[in-house]
C-alpha cells in the first residue's frame, strides 16, 4: 500500500508542481514588471525544476528497487508498480523540459515583453 501511494505521488508530482509554477509565474510577472526585478521568476521556476526533478529520481530509484524491466503484459502488483515507476520516470521528466523551455523564455523575454 505505501509503495502504491508512493509511485503515484511520483507519477502525478510533475504535473502538479508544473501547474503551481505556471500560476506562480503568471502571478508574479506584474510585480516583476513593475519593478523590473526578474530573479523572482527565476527562482520559482528552478524551485519548480528541482522539486519535479527530485519527484524522477524518487521514480528512478523505485523503478530499480522493484526490477529493471519494462512491464509486460502479465498482471499483479509487480507489473502495474513497474508500469507506474517508468511512467514516473517519463512524466517528470517530461515536465522538467516544459519548466526548463518556460524558463528560456523567460530568460529570452524578459518580464515585461
Amino acid at each position: 500500500m505505501k509503495r502504491d501511494v508512493l509511485l503515484w505521488l511520483a507519477i502525478l508530482t510533475g504535473p502538479v508542481i508544473w501547474m503551481v509554477s505556471f500560476g506562480a509565474n503568471f502571478a508574479l510577472a506584474p510585480w516583476a514588471c513593475s519593478l523590473q526585478w526578474k530573479p523572482a521568476l527565476y527562482v520559482v521556476s528552478a524551485s519548480a525544476l528541482l522539486l519535479t526533478a527530485g519527484s524522477g529520481v524518487l521514480a528512478w530509484f523505485e523503478w530499480q528497487r522493484i526490477g529493471r524491466e519494462f512491464p509486460g503484459e502479465t498482471d499483479g502488483v509487480v507489473p502495474r508498480s513497474r508500469a507506474l515507476a517508468s511512467g514516473g520516470v517519463i512524466v517528470n521528466a517530461t515536465f522538467a523540459l516544459v519548466i526548463v523551455s518556460q524558463f528560456i523564455v523567460e530568460v529570452i523575454l524578459g518580464a515585461c515583453d
